[in-house]
């Protein structure tokens, strides 16, 4: 169980052959894309789920936008998977990387990763995501505590050859290294930050070459911004969502079928239905 599960992609085009051997690493093909999200519905939603639950959690929008990742990227395999040996392969599952900061001053970075998550309800990866992340804070994850003392053991001028090495043999080799405490493909399918929970509107992350993931999303705070709705000039709380994509791996085609299908989950009532995000207010037809 050590492997990740891979299986072939279907047959490369000449484009997709070309894109694979103009760039070396995912530092070179980066492309940013950004959606300014109406969270009208989303936010009528959680104020009901807030008063109707009491006192059991609501949903952070983390766990929200994890759920629709998760079920965009099952509708879309062609996103999920990494490249290796020159060619694309596709992963099997959606395994989600959740940056976070481990302490307070922000001194030490994080993440948490949520497993076969397309199978997973939004409440179910906001528990599993909030239990990961006090286990790093407190200093109780075994995991994460082994990682540190690892990297922390070695020589600046080392990192990159150590981080690259360890790579090559996890994604390129799919060698089983959970006997040395290395886990199975540990930064998964996209990685997603939110940057709102810091007060930022947007920002534009670079994708980290050595955890082969083709896809970082950026999520920003949601703020109240004018919009023009039927003609009018209106007020409406908007999410930034940056999205910095691999070129070699996702092209403007699908990076816009990957941008309108969560507008579709986050903007409205259907979609947020489809997430399994509470029930639209009464006589409330979405956006």
């Amino acid at each position: 169980m050590g492997k990740i599960l891979y299986r072939s992609a279907p047959p490369l085009n000449t484009w997709r052959r070309i894109a694979l051997g103009s760039w070396r690493d995912c530092g070179d093909p980066s492309v940013y894309g950004i959606i300014k999200l109406d969270m009208t519905a989303f936010q009528k939603r959680r104020e009901l789920m807030k008063k109707a639950r009491g006192a059991v959690p609501t949903p952070t929008l983390t766990a929200v936008m994890g759920r629709a990742v998760a079920l965009m990227m099952n509708r879309y395999p062609q996103l999920n998977g990494l490249i290796r040996f020159g060619t694309i392969w596709l992963r099997s599952n959606v395994d989600l990387f959740i940056q976070a900061s481990v302490d307070a001053e922000g001194a030490e970075l994080s993440g948490v990763r949520v497993e076969m998550a397309e199978t997973k309800t939004i409440d179910e990866i906001m528990t599993e995501v909030e239990a990961q992340n006090a286990r790093v804070k407190s200093g109780e994850d075994p995991e994460f505590k082994r990682v540190k003392a690892r990297m922390g053991s070695v020589p600046p001028f080392l990192m990159r050859w150590v981080l690259d090495f360890t790579s090559y043999l996890i994604y390129t080799l799919n060698l089983d290294l959970t006997p040395f405490h290395v886990p199975r493909d540990p930064f998964g399918s996209v990685m997603i930050t939110n940057i709102g929970s810091l007060g930022v509107d947007y920002a534009f992350a670079p994708l980290i070459p050595y955890s082969r993931v083709p896809l970082l999303l950026a999520v920003g705070a949601i703020k109240d911004e004018a919009v023009v709705r039927e003609g009018k000039l209106a007020v409406a709380p908007i999410c930034n969502l940056v999205a910095t994509m691999d070129h070699r791996f996702i092209d403007g085609v699908y990076g816009a079928k990957m941008m309108k299908l969560l507008q579709h989950y986050l903007e409205t009532d259907e979609g947020l239905d489809e997430l399994g995000f509470g029930t639209a207010p009464d006589g409330d037809g979405g956006r």
